[in-house]
Formats: C-alpha cells, structure tokens, sequence
C-alpha cells in the first residue's frame, strides 16, 4: 500500500496491526500534532477559553486537564490560575506532549505528562477543575470514564467538558454530502462507529446523562458557533488533515487522492462557497460544567 501524499503511514496500515483501538486513535492524533491548530484557522482555541471561563477556573486552582493536545485548553488554563496555581496536562500521543510541554516551558506551574485520559492516575479530590475537550465522546465507556473523574475533585469542585453541538439542517446536509463524496475513495474503517458516537455526544442528554452517573449536579451549559475561514479548498484539505478526523482521509490510497480532493472541492462549492471567494464553515459546539457536591 503506497502513502498518501504528504501522509505518515496510514491509518488502515496501522488497523492491519496488532495495536489496539485506543492506540490506534492515540496515533491519529500524535501524526496530527505538528499541524494541529496550526493552519492558520484557529477551532478548538475558542471553545477552550470559553471553556475555562465556563467553569469559572480562578487564582490558584489545581486543574487537570484531559487529553491537552496543544494545549488550546491547559494554556487559557494555566493563564487563569496563575503562578500560585497548578495545570497538570495529560495526553496519550508523545508527539502532542512534546510540543505542548516545549510551549509550556517558561510556565512552571504547568507540567505535560503522558497517561490515558480514560483512567488518570491521580488521587481522589486532587483537583478544583477537571476538564476534558472534545475527547469525552472517544472513550470507550465515556460514562465509566466521567465517574472516576469525578473522583479527583475535591467537594465543591468541577468537571468541564467540550462536545460538538447539533448541526443546523445545512450543516446536516452539507456533512452527509461531504462523507457521501469522499466513501468511494476511502478503504475500509477499522473504528466503524466512531463518527456516530460524535453524532450521538451531540445531543443534549448525552453529557447530562453522563453526569447524572457520576453524581455531579448543578449542570450547565454554554453554546456557541465556530466560523472558519479557508481561502481554497487545498486550505479545507489540509486543515482537515491537521484534526483528528485526518483518520477519515489517511484511508484515502495516494492513488485516489486527487479524485478524492476534487470530489470534496464540489461539496464545498455546493454549501460552503462565498460570494467573494473562499469558504466558511460554521461548527455549532457545546460547553458542559458540573460540580461535585460539597
């Protein structure tokens, strides 16, 4: 099987071997790292400061947080608490705790470990704040994983978490169009199910639910919409490449991918097209705080 252009080795190439779903997304994400959030369109930073003032992280505080990526949530955390605080980061994929913790380095109040975000290794009522973005809906028992977080919270203290919300009926049509364009091209998916299990986080009740079982109560939730702009549609390729649905593309056979990239070309021109050149995409997400009772 011969690489796709620009592509580490693929992710069906990976799902042939011995390795497991979990490392197998973790490897998603690590071959991401160098470009995550680093197209010159900015998604998860929005939704990570907002989510840090959702949960109201203050002076001092000992956070966690969950499957840190970039950072685009440890950062605004690590600003909100300070230097008399502390952000311990976690995340499985080295190549992300690598260029997370470089970034970090004039923060000592921050440290970037790695460890499985579904089962920290920390002491129960460690924390103020846990949170969590947009990784909740790939663990494999997210209810499961929701309680033992809720453990490392001290009385009073929260768990905050990122989803994405439900799309509006355009943006409905324009993903079921855009997966319909690329399917012809793309080998067979060893993580079948994943993308519903985004669909289904998106709902309300989902993460409620979820916290419901972990015993946290006073629940809210924030909402808000993420407009990107992409000059061309080589530009919508290559940050998509740069998020973890890059998994979607690297079963993509460097033989088709120019067929591939003209198919989606045609989905943009059809939804997302301006009028003065260019696309923009709006992405409708979710902010979830809880607390563990006092």
């Amino acid at each position: 099987m011969r690489t796709v252009r620009n592509h580490p080795p693929t992710y069906y190439r990976h799902a042939m071997t011995d390795v497991g779903p979990k490392a197998r997304i973790a490897g998603v994400f690590d071959r991401a790292a160098p470009t995550y959030e680093q197209t010159g369109v900015e998604f998860f930073g929005p939704p990570g400061r907002a989510l840090v003032a959702h949960a109201g992280i203050a002076t001092g505080e000992r956070v966690l947080d969950l499957g840190c990526g970039r950072g685009n949530v440890l950062f605004p955390a690590a600003a909100a608490v300070g230097p008399t605080g502390t952000v311990i980061g976690v995340d499985f994929a080295p190549t992300m705790r690598q260029l997370t913790a470089e970034a970090a380095k004039d923060l000592p109040w921050v440290r970037v470990t790695s460890g499985d975000a579904e089962f920290p290794a920390f002491r129960p009522g460690s924390f103020d704040v846990v949170t969590g973005g947009f990784m909740v809906f790939l663990m494999s028992d997210p209810a499961a994983a929701v309680a033992r977080w809720a453990h490392l919270l001290r009385p009073g203290g929260r768990l905050a978490v990122s989803t994405f919300a439900e799309s509006t009926a355009a943006g409905q049509a324009f993903y079921a169009d855009r997966n319909a364009a690329l399917a012809p091209f793309q080998l067979p998916d060893p993580e079948q199910g994943l993308e519903s299990k985004e669909v289904g986080a998106a709902q309300p009740a989902w993460v409620t639910g979820l916290f419901d079982g972990a015993y946290l109560t006073d629940v809210t939730t924030a909402e808000l919409t993420v407009r990107s702009e992409f000059p061309s549609a080589d530009a919508y390729w290559t940050w998509w490449l740069s998020l973890g649905s890059r998994r979607l593309l690297e079963r993509v056979p460097a033989r088709r991918e120019e067929a591939a990239r003209a198919a989606i070309t045609a989905v943009l021109d059809k939804h997302l097209r301006r009028p003065g050149g260019g696309y923009r995409a709006e992405t409708p997400m979710r902010l979830t705080v809880a607390r563990r009772p006092g």
